[in-house]
């Protein structure tokens, strides 16, 4: 599978799970510290600040550690499940409906994070877009074009045909386009 972080081949993986699920507390280590950075990048996507991913993915880790004795079949799909459902509960606990930074918050992610100020402006613009789509949508388009993974990948952990897959994400980026689209236009029309 693609993504950032160098993927464990399917031995790999099955070995450093069997590890884990004996309580091997080196093996959980590497293996919470390999699926760290991809659950973090699939949360911050779709949350309002670095601080409630980097909360919301330790509380996956914890999760997937206390019920990894119980994982079957593809963990991937469990893992990517489990940071979905937490993310969901995220905004039904909270009720967080806002999607607008402050001044403050940008300066403070461009100083942690050292990213240029377009760069956390496209990413703030991502996540507003991202939360106009569904939550199928949301996950498509997340571990499409934020992880890498390929359409067969997604349809794998989804547990959907590549076809109703592909079918998503098309209506998704329609979805985003037509939002674009209509963006533009209203700076446009605001600068005339």
């Amino acid at each position: 599978m693609k993504g950032k972080t160098k993927d464990l081949t399917d031995e790999e993986l099955h070995q450093l799970l069997e590890k884990a699920k004996a309580s091997d507390n080196r093996a959980l280590g590497k293996f919470c510290e390999h699926f760290y950075s991809k659950i973090y990048r699939f949360i911050y996507y779709r949350v309002n600040s670095i601080e409630d991913a980097e909360d919301l993915t330790s509380e996956v880790c914890l999760r997937v550690v206390k019920s990894l004795h119980e994982q079957k079949g593809s963990f991937y799909a469990w893992i990517f499940r489990i940071a979905a459902n937490m993310t969901t509960d995220y905004y039904r606990r909270r009720a967080v409906r806002s999607n607008v930074k402050s001044t403050g918050d940008l300066i403070e992610e461009m100083v942690d994070e050292k990213r240029t100020i377009n760069e956390l402006l496209e990413q703030q613009e991502l996540r507003q877009a991202l939360k106009h789509l569904t939550e199928e949508q949301q996950q498509v388009i997340a571990l499409k074009f934020v992880e890498g993974y390929g359409t067969d990948e997604i349809a794998d952990l989804l547990g959907k045909s590549t076809g109703a897959v592909r079918a998503i994400q098309f209506r998704a980026l329609t979805t985003m386009r037509t939002m674009f689209n209509e963006e533009g236009q209203r700076r446009n029309e605001g600068k005339n």
